[in-house]
């Protein structure tokens, strides 16, 4: 078991559901007794909330410049390069026996090789896909995952040594048992987005109400500012959903939250293992979720909570109708009861305390240093295109998108380079992005012929090429398309994998996609 452990937090200025996970970890472990210190990154702006919670529970934190990133996709090449001396200054001082990061922490990772000490990456949810391309070997052998779903991908993947340990929640006030009850609260917990699915649970929650005759309330909490939730709120109005659904916003206070409801909806689409399924079971909630990844590890329909068996709204609904029978016949106390038993070998603290401590204390005893590649190889790897970047720099019309993206560059114009030989390369796009597209190959593969634009409404020409129809490409698949499109990407994506194209394999992005 280690006695002192370092744990490095993201970059982003925002509390999210990793940082939440991971921030935990290193308090479970301060309280049972171990040196523990945090640190943060002010790459961006420093989260306000990790200092006021490492001040509340007494743990040591720092402040350095790094930087993090959540997929394989996004590693950023120049920050790595620009920080790791100072990375690597810090671990020499304060020499951990293990150091824990939540996401893919290049530069930690690197400076820990050198330095010999174990790293744990903390993270989460992985495309496959994104394992086409051949990537250096930057990432840690450890990885610490909240279901068993994504540990056993990112083992497949990467041939990592994962763990899954699940998110811990402190107990809460209890809600009152439910039974006979004819009017319920329901919670939906999270950050108002396409992947949290929001929109399908107000539908399914206005089909129990308007169809079914079922009555309760239903409140939306989390982060909004995206399109999205101008959509699920225009939704509500047009249907006149107002009297008993409500977008409520953020809340510092989701203890009340969760005291005051009944029941949570996670319609979640992607996820790992949501952190507001462990909230809800600490404070009583009934469950309610989609099958998403991890889930169906803890949540067994019918026995602790009800999965439904698709993500849409005539799904969920499905397990809303069943709530309310199981409260009116009295069996939803059973489940509730058995609900609190998975609360307590799962999620609580004592549980996931005994659990992390079992798995550093298994990568101690395991670890061996891992020879090979160093910072040495990621500066010489690199150098070409950082050089050729920085001597090309005034070329662009978004240098910060070039250099953010050098990564993907990378491996993407490597990998045309050579194909290209051989097959036609198109960019998908003739705005914006198509032009930065264009200026990305005439500086990193100048070498490359570009056959064209493909746009499904232009006509004519664009920066002096032709533009085509998609389906002019799209017969024949040893094409290389790239995407050079933001808005409704996924509908090209969709229509190229109908058309039998892959991503990473026959169509490619120059960014990191999220997962």
């Amino acid at each position: 078991m280690p006695e002192k452990i370092l744990y490095f937090m993201d970059h982003y200025p925002n509390f999210g559901g990793a940082a939440n996970t991971i921030l935990w970890q290193a308090i479970l472990m301060k309280r049972a007794g171990k040196n523990v210190s945090v640190v943060v990154s002010s790459w961006w702006k420093v989260c306000e909330e990790y200092i006021r919670i490492c001040e509340r529970e007494g743990i040591q934190i720092y402040e350095l410049c790094y930087c993090v990133t959540s997929q394989p996709e996004g590693v950023d090449i120049l920050g790595v390069l620009d920080h790791y001396e100072e990375v690597k200054s810090f671990l020499q001082d304060h020499i951990p026996d293990v150091v824990h990061s939540v996401q893919i922490n290049t530069v930690v990772e690197l400076a820990c090789r050198e330095l010999k000490i174990p790293h744990i990456m903390d993270v989460y949810q992985v495309n496959p896909e994104f394992f086409k391309l051949e990537y250096a070997d930057i990432f840690p052998q450890y990885h610490i995952c909240d279901s068993l779903y994504y540990a056993d991908l990112w083992h497949e993947c990467l041939g990592t040594r994962s763990y899954c340990i699940r998110t811990v929640a402190e107990e809460g006030k209890w809600s009152q048992y439910l039974s006979g009850s004819d009017e319920l609260k329901f919670v939906c917990v999270g950050l108002l987005c396409e992947r949290k699915n929001q929109l399908e649970v107000i539908k399914a929650f206005e089909l129990a109400m308007k169809s079914y005759g079922l009555k309760g309330r239903l409140q939306l909490w989390g982060h909004g500012g995206l399109p999205y939730e101008e959509v699920c709120r225009q939704y509500i109005t047009e249907k006149g959903l107002q009297d008993f659904i409500e977008l409520k916003g953020f809340s510092e206070n989701m203890e009340a939250v969760y005291e005051d409801g009944d029941v949570l909806i996670c319609g979640s689409t992607s996820e790992s293992y949501p952190n507001v399924v462990s909230e809800a079971l600490a404070h009583g909630l009934v469950v309610i979720s989609t099958p998403v990844a991890g889930v169906p590890e803890v949540i067994r329909d019918g026995e602790n909570g009800y999965l439904s068996e698709g993500y849409g709204a005539k799904d969920l609904v499905t397990c809303i109708q069943r709530v309310y029978e199981d409260a009116r016949t009295g069996s939803l106390q059973k489940m509730i009861e058995q609900a609190r038993v998975t609360y307590e070998e799962t999620h609580s603290p004592g549980a996931v305390t005994a659990n992390l401590g079992k798995c550093y204390e298994e990568i101690l005893a395991a670890y061996q240093e891992k020879n090979g590649y160093t910072i040495h190889d990621f500066h010489k790897q690199f150098a070409g295109i950082t050089d050729r970047f920085y001597q090309y720099q005034e070329c662009f019309t978004n240098s910060d998108y070039v250099k953010a993206g050098l990564w993907k560059i990378y491996y993407v114009t490597n990998l045309l380079s050579e194909s290209g030989k051989k097959r036609n390369c198109y960019i998908w796009g003739t705005g914006k992005y198509g032009k930065i597209y264009k200026e990305i190959l005439d500086v990193f593969a100048p070498e490359l012929t570009i056959a064209g634009f493909i746009d499904s409404y232009a006509k004519g020409q664009f920066l002096g090429y032709e533009i085509v129809a998609p389906k002019e490409v799209l017969e024949h698949n040893e094409n290389r398309i790239l995407v050079g499109v933001i808005t409704k990407r996924s509908d090209i994506f969709a229509i190229l994998d109908q058309n039998g194209f892959h991503y990473n394999e026959h169509y490619f992005t120059l960014e990191p996609l999220l997962w």
